[in-house]
């Protein structure tokens, strides 16, 4: 899919519209180009990831979805739980605001998030979305969702110090697969 079509002009009418480059922006998913989309999860595949293999993440990152700026604020993991925030913006106006969670659970590493208007009008009309960690392996972190017409999954890569790689699958409302995919840069 081509930037172009990812960011047509939008409404709060255009619901999905919306939903499907917010949501491949954040996570918006992740593997890198050294990381082939075919190491796909297994259910065998054992999972040996907590919160604190993710603390990389603190800080402040930056990246561009076409001509758009993709901007990422973490905090350091604490009592179970590390927070983000991200925006999106074009060069006259911000696009979406969107608040994040990783959190430790017994079941292991769930993230959590939710899209906002620059008001902070929530875009889901219930809750916040709810993937679950299914791969951990070599820096690829990898996010599953089953709900249909949402994000599938979130993989984030991490490349070096200063880099990660965040690529989305969705499917949109037509049954039409789309991808996102963005490199964040560390801010110092």
């Amino acid at each position: 899919m081509k930037v172009q079509e990812a960011v047509a002009p939008m409404t709060h009418s255009c619901f999905a519209q919306k939903l499907q480059i917010l949501c491949l922006a954040f996570f918006l998913a992740w593997p890198s180009p050294a990381v082939p989309r075919t190491q796909e999860t297994t259910a065998s595949a054992p999972i040996h990831a907590a919160l604190a293999d993710f603390s990389w993440l603190a800080g402040r990152w930056e990246g561009r979805l076409g001509p758009m700026a993709a901007e990422q604020q973490w905090m350091a993991p604490k009592n179970g739980t590390m927070q983000g925030f991200f925006r999106l913006t074009d060069a006259e106006k911000t696009i979406v605001i969107e608040l994040f969670t990783l959190r430790e659970t017994p079941e292991g590493v769930a993230m959590y998030f939710r899209h906002f208007s620059p008001e902070l009008k929530p875009w889901e009309e219930k809750e916040a979305y709810h993937l679950n960690l299914s791969k951990s392996q070599g820096g690829v972190f990898r996010f599953d969702n089953s709900v249909t017409n949402q994000l599938k999954d979130a993989i984030l890569t991490h490349a070096d110090d200063d880099t990660y790689v965040s690529h989305g699958d969705i499917t949109d409302a037509d049954g039409k697969p789309k991808v996102i995919e963005v490199t964040y840069h560390r801010v110092r």
